[in-house]
């Protein structure tokens, strides 16, 4: 089972290096294209270019047509001449109107103005949302390498642990130690496959974390590549001071801009509630004409019969009987085509609309916008507060890995000795298998805070180069 175990995990290893790795940045660039919290961002940035798409087009008029068709009945008024009639009627009308506003106390270019900060506030957000997931995933990235060197580690520990039974095995033979020491150490060699194995895990998760970034699925098979990780002899973190990269920081932070364009943009809203006490003044053209089946053509009739009827009158206290003539003729109707060009009328003209009492409705909309603002600006002020605290909370941050870093190279150069000095008097019979395995789990210990004080000092001095606004990369 040892054999099988070593076997396994060292296959792993092999593997991983057989397959296409990806880069920090290839993970980064991944991630920012396809991660659905950056897609949402995205999403943001296309609807605020829409709301400003949509603020320039009211400066355009606005044209609309309309049709009807139907048929009258009962009293109503004939649409082309006006007169009440009790017969049927079938209508038809069409009609073309436009309108432009010429005046609305600066609306339009206010709402230009604010649509203009809201878009630039959402690429600002979005550039932000980019960086924060790419932090994310240079310490994933960074784990991944970490786990797997522990997991290279632990596979070498294995094999040291085999060597050292090997040795206790020859000593045993040679009467120089007890049986009891071979059994120790059998105990130590499957411990320390157990701790392979877990380190095995450890590197699972690592690779499970960044492929949730990424928004793969985790059958997905993912390997990263091992660059070689130094530290930069040129980044030093106590040359670093909190009022010197604060000020780089507020000219490349996102979150930074982003508050300063909310607060212009609050500030155009308080212009746009003031434009409600202007009046409105537009301008307005129509075309429109008409159809009607009792539309008739009186001036090309057709005489038909002179109709006689006689009408009884008093004329001083007598009656007289008078008759009368009626000549009757048939009128055609006008052709539909000739009715739209006959009744085709236009017009255009000037409205203002002039407020006068609104119920108090634009006073409480500029009292609004107002806060708005004060809002805004205590955003402002919170952002660039953040931004204060996160950067010196990083340079001390960047300053204790350093030392922990400083201390963790001694402390396992001391184990190490320790360790080797132990190990040889432990092969000679000196000492008992007690001892060894206490200064080989120093050793271990030390080796282990090592490497993660190394990783951890690497990823906070990524942390200063971002707010330097150096991009995220490995060199």
């Amino acid at each position: 089972m040892k054999t099988y175990t070593l076997l396994f995990l060292l296959l792993s290893t092999i593997g991983m290096q057989a397959q296409e790795s990806w880069s920090l940045e290839q993970c980064i660039n991944y991630a920012q294209e396809n991660n659905i919290t950056v897609k949402q961002a995205l999403a943001n940035v296309r609807t605020a270019a829409l709301s400003e798409k949509q603020a320039k087009a009211a400066r355009l008029p606005n044209v609309s047509a309309n049709v009807s068709l139907g048929e009258q009945f009962g009293r109503t008024i004939d649409p082309t001449t006006n007169a009440f009639s009790t017969q049927a009627t079938d209508y038809n009308s069409f009609g073309v109107s436009a309108g432009i506003t010429l005046f609305n106390g600066g609306l339009i270019n206010h709402s230009i103005k604010q649509a203009g900060w809201d878009l630039k506030a959402a690429l600002a957000d979005a550039e932000r949302t980019s960086n924060d997931l790419g932090l994310l995933i240079a310490s994933a990235y960074l784990n991944i390498l970490l786990s797997e060197e522990q997991l290279d580690n632990a596979i070498k520990r294995v094999e040291l642990s085999e060597k050292q039974l090997d040795v206790t095995k020859k000593l045993i033979d040679a009467g120089n130690i007890p049986m009891a020491e071979q059994y120790n150490l059998m105990a130590q060699v499957a411990r320390d496959e157990q701790l392979a194995v877990q380190a095995q895990n450890s590197v699972d998760l690592a690779y499970l974390t960044l492929k949730q970034y990424l928004q793969l699925e985790p059958d997905f098979d993912l390997q990263i590549e091992h660059p070689e990780i130094l530290i930069p002899t040129d980044s030093d973190p106590n040359n670093q001071t909190l009022s010197s990269l604060y000020q780089v920081a507020m000219g490349n932070q996102p979150a930074i801009q982003s508050a300063e364009y909310r607060l212009k943009s609050a500030e155009e809203g308080v212009y746009i509630a003031k434009s409600s006490y202007y009046p409105t003044i537009a301008a307005f053209a129509d075309l429109s004409t008409n159809y009607s089946s009792r539309f008739l053509d009186f001036r090309n009739g057709q005489y038909l019969r002179t109709d006689t009827f006689s009408t009884t009158i008093a004329i001083n206290g007598s009656d007289v009987t008078i008759d009368q003539y009626q000549d009757i003729y048939n009128y055609p109707k006008v052709k539909y085509l000739d009715q739209l060009d006959q009744n085709f009328g236009q017009g255009i003209g000037i409205s203002v609309r002039i407020p006068i009492y609104q119920n108090g409705r634009t006073r409480l909309g500029v009292e609004r916008a107002r806060l708005g603002v004060l809002t805004a600006q205590m955003q402002q002020t919170q952002a660039h507060q953040n931004l204060k605290n996160d950067i010196q909370t990083a340079i001390a941050n960047a300053r204790a890995a350093q030392q922990q870093l400083e201390a963790s190279i001694k402390t396992f150069d001391a184990t190490e000795i320790a360790f080797q000095n132990t190990e040889k008097r432990h092969e000679l019979g000196a000492i008992n298998f007690l001892d060894l395995s206490i200064a080989k789990n120093n050793r271990d210990i030390a080796e282990n805070d090592l490497l993660v004080a190394r990783y951890d000092y690497l990823f906070k001095l990524k942390i200063l180069d971002f707010y330097e606004g150096k991009e995220l990369k490995l060199d």
